[in-house]
């Protein structure tokens, strides 16, 4: 009995070695693992240049920022080493694409922090991983839902105490802008004016703009007053804001009232000024000023908390890296 019972324990380990003496001669053997689409990183090092070369050859015609600096992140650790090898030796690339080029790797850098320098690793194509992974695949995702099963099942054993999450404090938020951004409350104060509000923009709000409604001190509807983005500069993300709207609303007057509030850099630059004097008057961007809105009925006055400017290779003072504008509402009847 003990000699059949050895022999029966022999075979499952014989097949078992067998099968996998059998799966090494067809995967390193008879189909041996095959390497394919390798990556820009791998490439020798002229190639590399070549590479490059091409990518800003294209990125001159077709602008298209994103695309440029993906095609840079490919070359990996290499990016920096061959686009110095490029700009010493263009060959047929012009000096001037090299410098745009270079230009939009160091804003990005700038703005979006390093680029992506991590390579991707090339597909790995063979006959037997095209099983091989789907199998364990399946095998893997079978045990992780047996194991969400038995746990649900545990969890379910036990008796759990609901507990009820403290309210938050209510604030009433105004506009389509950041969470910043709020509706004071109407100060009571010795003044007579209706309400006061409070916005504030933070460098990467890209769709910023804050509105707030001014009402009567019996709550009939007058008017609105508001923040929004007037103007950008440079590429790349986040947007870099170089200018902003400043406006008021009047229902008994036929138009808005609208200041543009620009950076120091922008209100200087002659073109841009030009420009942005069609949507209101242009004015520059200093702490502690007040602009002065006025309609048939109502006025208000938006005075500048606080501001600070955004540091990047474009120019100093061209675009705000944050800024608070307190918009103070009242009736005009009532301040005559």
């Amino acid at each position: 009995m003990d000699a059949i019972t050895g022999r029966k324990w022999m075979l499952p380990v014989l097949a078992l070695i067998l099968g996998l003496a059998a799966g090494l001669l067809y995967a390193w053997v008879l189909n041996p693992v095959q390497w394919i689409d390798g990556e820009p990183h791998q490439l020798r090092g002229d190639l590399r240049e070549d590479y490059l070369r091409m990518a800003i050859d294209s990125y001159s015609v077709n602008r298209d920022p994103d695309l440029a600096i993906r095609r840079y992140g490919e070359l990996g650790e290499f990016a920096q080493q061959t686009l110095d090898a490029v700009a010493a030796a263009p060959q047929e690339v012009s000096p001037t694409a090299i410098q745009g080029f270079r230009a939009l790797i160091e804003i990005d850098q700038e703005v979006g922090g390093e680029t992506s320098t991590e390579p991707t690793r090339p597909t790995l194509v063979s006959t037997a991983s095209r099983w091989i992974i789907p199998v364990c695949g399946s095998t893997l995702l079978l045990g992780l839902l047996l194991a969400a099963v038995l746990f649900l099942r545990s969890r379910n054993r036990e008796s759990t105490a609901s507990v009820q999450p403290a309210a938050a404090p209510e604030m009433e938020k105004q506009g389509s802008g950041t969470m910043q951004s709020y509706k004071a409350p109407p100060e009571v104060a010795a003044d007579d004016s209706l309400a006061t509000f409070r916005t504030i923009y933070t460098l990467g709000e890209d769709k910023y703009d804050d509105s707030f409604s001014i009402e009567s001190p019996t709550g009939d509807f007058l008017g609105e007053c508001g923040v929004g983005i007037g103007d950008l500069m440079g590429v790349g993300e986040p947007n870099k804001v170089s200018a902003f709207e400043v406006w008021l609303f009047d229902k008994n007057d036929i138009q808005t009232v609208t200041k543009v509030l620009m950076s120091s850099y922008a209100y200087h630059d002659e073109e841009s000024r030009t420009r942005l004097s069609a949507k209101g008057d242009p004015l520059v961007a200093e702490p502690g000023g007040v602009i002065s809105l006025q309609t048939a009925s109502l006025e208000v006055e938006a005075r500048i908390v606080d501001m600070i400017y955004g540091e990047s290779a474009l120019p100093a003072q061209s675009f705000f890296e944050r800024l608070t504008i307190e918009l103070r509402a009242w009736s005009r009847d009532a301040a005559s």
